[in-house]
């Protein structure tokens, strides 16, 4: 923890400096309070000491939950997280989730204080089976796929970062239903059959900037970052995503008790040297982190399936309203944090209540070159302007067994055969 003080022994007093620890402090997470005072050192009379008083939050969990979706029926997960492994500061979790469309196992590990330049570390090791044929709004495929990554980050300054990961993933496809972007990037990467495999090797870039006031429920400042990553000379695929992320919190009184947050997300993504970018990768909105009052992934471009009686060689002619997603996407969210009813002040930072507006767009780029004149009848896949939007109320509580959300929504725009929750 003496990492993140900016005070520095035998040096002149300085009341911002100080503040600034204890604002670095509050954003670790580790802590549900932080205070700091100054008292005179004995027998002299110009020196001082500064001593932080922290209340520890509970930083390890085990935790283990059970629900019900509409769409993905019954799911299990269970998790084993540590976020101050041993009072160093590093964080090292182990979990799973099981529902009707997979199963999924991940291991992870990060170091802050990689190095004393503040430096940081972190590595993932993962495994995971997906079958979306119990989808109603998805065209369906299973996928197996296995990985590691690490990444290591940089610091700037106080508020700035940037990091650098390189990862490996393989992927086995199988129980792919025909559809028309489908056999698009199959006809670009020469795969004959409907299952085939793909091994990537992946490097990320990016840069961070962090100016809240504490980890959890923060209620002023902003957070935004700038990634991107690459397939790199070994990978099956060619292909690149882009990403961008802000959201600020803006305190109405003094006691940040009335907090206005608006967030906007953008993500871009598309195959290069004649590849044409996975459909397992593609974007899709929909469910809560994206757009509450709709499905989950259940926004975007739909499917287009083959049909004996097509006059087209390919037999690619049949709509449907399953998604396959878009290579481009956009979300906005603003929210209206409020004092949480029968809840005491102590308790207020534990517990966030909010009303909130979402909206997003999910669209094909290549549209209009792909299917646009073949497909005049369909839908524009490739109009951003397609915008689909919510309004509701939201309730978050950082539990004893892990965080909760709960969220009510209904659609404010949406489109003919749009599946809403």
């Amino acid at each position: 923890l003496r990492q993140e003080m900016r005070q520095q022994e035998g040096s002149w007093l300085s009341s911002q400096l100080i503040e600034l620890g204890k604002v670095r402090l509050e954003r670790t997470g580790f802590f549900e309070s932080v205070e700091y005072r100054t008292d005179a050192v004995e027998n002299t009379n110009d020196e001082l000491d500064v001593v932080y008083k922290v209340k520890e939050r509970n930083t390890g969990s085990i935790n283990f939950g059970i629900g019900y979706g509409t769409e993905s029926g019954l799911s299990y997960q269970a998790s084993i997280k540590q976020d101050n492994f041993l009072g160093l500061g590093s964080s090292v979790s182990f979990g799973g989730s099981r529902n009707d469309y997979g199963t999924s196992l991940n291991l992870g590990y990060s170091e802050p204080y990689f190095t004393k330049d503040g430096v940081s570390l972190g590595g993932n090791l993962f495994v995971e089976k997906y079958d979306n044929s119990k989808n109603n709004n998805t065209a369906s495929y299973s996928r197996a796929s296995y990985g590691i990554n690490g990444t290591l980050g940089f610091p700037v300054n106080e508020n700035n970062s940037y990091y650098i990961g390189l990862g490996y993933i393989y992927n086995k496809l199988k129980d792919v239903t025909p559809e028309y972007n489908r056999n698009l990037y199959r006809l670009s990467m020469d795969i004959d059959d409907w299952t085939f495999k793909s091994q990537d090797f992946e490097l990320s870039l990016g840069w961070n900037y962090n100016s809240l006031n504490r980890g959890y429920f923060p209620t002023s400042g902003l957070k935004a970052s700038l990634g991107g990553k690459v397939t790199i000379p070994g990978s099956d695929n060619k292909y690149y995503k882009l990403s961008a992320d802000i959201q600020g919190f803006y305190p109405l009184d003094r006691d940040h008790s009335w907090v206005i947050s608006a967030r906007a997300s953008a993500a871009y993504a598309s195959g290069f040297g004649g590849k044409r970018l996975p459909f397992y990768q593609t974007y899709s909105a929909g469910g809560i982190g994206s757009l509450r009052g709709f499905s989950y992934g259940a926004i975007g471009p739909n499917a287009i399936y083959q049909h004996k009686d097509c006059n087209v060689s390919d037999k690619f002619c049949q709509p449907s309203n399953d998604v396959v997603g878009g290579n481009a996407m956009i979300t906005t969210s603003a929210e209206l944090i409020i004092p949480t009813p029968f809840v005491a002040d102590k308790n207020q930072n534990s517990v966030r209540t909010s009303l909130f507006i979402d909206a997003a767009s999910v669209w094909n780029t290549k549209w209009k070159s792909d299917g646009k004149t073949r497909f005049p009848d369909l839908p524009d896949y490739g109009d951003p302007s397609r915008i689909r939007s919510s309004a509701g109320v939201a309730l978050q509580w950082q539990s004893p067994i892990g965080p909760l959300v709960f969220s009510y929504a209904k659609p404010i725009k949406k489109y003919q055969n749009d599946d809403i929750e």
